[in-house]
């Protein structure tokens, strides 16, 4: 038996090291495969990087986001549902009453952007109340009644329902049987126990000033009443009140009254004829400075972020370099961003606020806002539409009857001059063009949206002209604030599929799937240079050994023949 070195298993393959040989065969291979396998390792390195940089990118996505978001109350969101979420146009109600009792427990109120500032008087004279009515005595709420009937049930001017009772249902049956149907008719029905012999079946109306009606063919009402009806422990009545003097009772069937003051919601706790209710309802200028602390907040967040990954020392020896250190998409964000907050709002006319600096906003030596409280405050109360002019987009047509319905684009133009060619017979534009632009807007009925590639894509405008009306000429001013600016410029960067950042995650992505699939290619390659190495190294040795034995064997025979 010829031995060929010393035969070992190394993850699952046989080794054969070199004992005629003298070389460590197993380290040679596993040398020749690291070599060969460098350009993996610096695409895993790669990978690994992608996955740092893919990291600080969503973070980066998430710190836009945020600000973007802050900004939309304050930028005056486009198209008339987003009224209410216009931070300027928040309103609050301040109530006071002209006696000892407290207001609030008096009155609520609660308001839409779309309420007018303004001061109201109103005077509670009855709340609304739920109608109620009761059986007589039951001594058994469990007990067969004995009943033959069948009922109709509702609320006055309401659906009702008809509910067959039999002479085995118990008083807790008819109950549930009310009960069942209480979605169509808006009754409901309980057992209340008076004492261990006194039950009453209570029907509750479940709105405030509508009657219970009821009625039955049989002996429901006759058993259970005086024949026509059941006893009634609470009338079905209306809420009253009186506002800002007039003579008038106004009447609702619920305490809440949301139609008496456009955009303002009253809610009605207690009457108390005599005592009158101030309700002034003014712009919440708490909420607005609430948005615009939120603002300078996620923006300093950014610059936080911004200066992490720009800070750096290449002969730092303990620096590590950040993950989007000279990164030109950071870059690019920084220059804009940075920008905006020194050149302001554009378009403002006169001497209205246009900068952050007029208000009380200014930039600390880090490049982060800071907030001058009391010079915010004083703007907020004695120069608000200044505020706004720093902030919103503004549109304002000479003609009321032009209407901006949304934009979804960068829009800069300042002032422009449009032109309405006429008005049809069915009152829809016949063509439309803007001075110095030309014809940018797409007619459709009366809407004018603007055309792809010009300076109004993305703006949808409405003109309700007077039919069969000929030309006519608008003038509109806009004014572009810092918030709106800010927006849209954030949405060039994030906005899912086209976004700088999105694209560039993209971009990363599958620049780490191709490293994958090379590596994975590349590591197979070498498994099969690996096996051809072992095998070879193997049949070295084996051919060393087999000369090393015949040798051996020569020497043995040279020696049996000397003797």
């Amino acid at each position: 038996m010829v031995s060929a070195g010393n035969l070992t298993f190394v993850d699952g393959s046989p080794r054969l090291t070199g004992q005629y040989s003298g070389f460590d065969t197993n380290a040679i291979v596993e040398a020749t495969i690291l070599g060969k396998r460098v350009p993996a390792v610096r695409m895993e390195s790669t990978i690994s990087n992608n996955k740092v940089q893919t990291a600080a990118y969503n973070q980066l996505n998430t710190l836009l986001s945020s600000l973007q978001s802050s900004l939309n109350g304050l930028r005056n969101p486009p198209g008339f549902s987003n009224l209410d979420k216009n931070i300027f146009e928040n309103k609050s109600g301040f109530l006071t009453s002209s006696s000892t009792t407290p207001a609030t427990n008096l009155l609520g109120v609660s308001t839409q952007n779309s309420a007018a500032t303004g001061v109201y008087e109103v005077e509670i004279l009855q709340l609304a109340t739920a109608n109620k009515i009761s059986t007589g005595v039951v001594t058994d709420s469990s007990a067969a009644q004995g009943i033959t009937d069948t009922i109709t049930v509702g609320l006055s001017g309401g659906t009702t329902k008809d509910i067959s009772i039999t002479s085995d249902m118990s008083l807790s049956e008819i109950a549930e049987a009310i009960n069942g149907v209480k979605s169509d008719t808006g009754v409901r029905a309980s057992i209340v126990k008076v004492t261990d012999n006194d039950f009453r079946l209570v029907m509750t109306a479940e709105e405030t000033g509508k009657a219970i009606t009821l009625s039955g063919a049989g002996n429901f009402l006759s058993t259970y009443g005086d024949g026509s009806v059941l006893t009634e422990l609470e009338a079905a009545n209306k809420a009253q009140i009186k506002v800002d003097g007039i003579a008038t009772v106004i009447e609702r069937d619920s305490n809440n009254l949301d139609d008496v003051i456009d955009g303002v919601t009253l809610q009605l706790f207690k009457a108390e004829v005599g005592t009158t209710i101030k309700v002034e309802i003014d712009n919440n200028l708490g909420a607005t400075k609430e948005a615009i602390d939120l603002f300078v907040n996620n923006y300093n967040s950014l610059r936080d972020f911004v200066t992490e990954q720009r800070n750096y020392d290449p002969t730092g020896g303990d620096s590590t370099k950040p993950a989007l250190y000279g990164d030109d998409i950071l870059r690019g964000i920084e220059r804009t961003l940075s920008s905006i907050v020194s050149s302001g709002a554009s378009g403002v006319e006169g001497n209205v606020s246009n900068t952050l600096g007029l208000i009380g906003i200014s930039l600390d030596q880090s490049n982060k806002l800071i907030i001058n409280d009391k010079e915010l405050d004083e703007a907020l109360v004695n120069d608000l539409d200044g505020v706004r002019s720093v902030f919103e987009f503004k549109f304002e047509p000479d003609d009321t009857r032009l209407q901006l319905i949304s934009r979804n684009k960068e829009f800069t133009v300042n002032d422009f001059e449009l032109v309405i060619d006429g008005i049809d017979g069915d009152g829809k534009i016949t063509g439309a063009s803007v001075t110095g632009y030309g014809n940018v807007f797409d007619v459709n009925g009366n809407s004018l949206v603007g055309k792809e590639g010009t300076a109004f894509e993305g703006v949808v405008m409405a003109f309700i002209g007077t039919p069969g009306s000929g030309a006519q000429t608008i003038q509109v001013n806009t004014s572009y604030g810092i918030a709106e600016d800010f927006y849209q410029k954030i949405e060039g960067y994030i906005a899912p599929g086209s976004g700088n950042i999105s694209t560039r995650l993209v971009e990363i992505e599958d620049e780490s799937k191709d490293l994958n699939e090379k590596i994975t290619a590349l590591d197979a390659r070498l498994e099969l240079t690996k096996q051809f190495l072992v095998e070879k190294y193997s049949k070295l040795e084996q051919a060393l050994a087999q000369a090393d034995a015949m040798r051996k064997q020569l020497e043995a025979m040279s020696n049996a023949n000397n003797k």
